[in-house]
């Protein structure tokens, strides 16, 4: 089993990039702020979600407030948002807004199974 698995892992905007360049394995990011009330509520459900759905995803987090760069280059304006790639770092989705840990996982659930069809 990967040693991702069930963890959020924090990255900057280089190691996104290069994470997102190499995986074979399908990523969800979280962007969030620690300004942001939304975010702070979502942030404990990110990490339940993660250990919840095991394999099928890699959970990653980028604070906005430190890479405003790779905000630009992944065109967010607005957090939270959850960004989902497929194993070949293809876009399947994103989701503007805060949600629970069930609510998480099911969007991922649902996007990850609409690819494989």
């Amino acid at each position: 089993m990967p040693s991702w698995v069930g963890k959020v892992e924090e990255l900057g905007a280089t190691e996104f990039n290069r994470l997102a360049r190499s995986t074979t394995d399908p990523l969800l990011l979280y962007i969030g702020a620690p300004w942001c009330p939304p975010c702070k509520a979502m942030e404990p459900a990110f990490v339940a979600a993660a250990a919840g759905l095991g394999v099928q995803a890699r959970f990653l987090k980028v604070n906005a407030a430190t890479d405003p760069q790779l905000l630009n280059s992944l065109k967010v304006a607005t957090v939270p948002m959850l960004l989902l790639y497929d194993e070949h770092g293809q876009e399947l989705g994103r989701f503007l807004g805060a949600l629970s840990a069930s609510g998480i996982s099911h969007w991922a659930q649902t996007r990850l199974v609409e690819s494989s069809q």
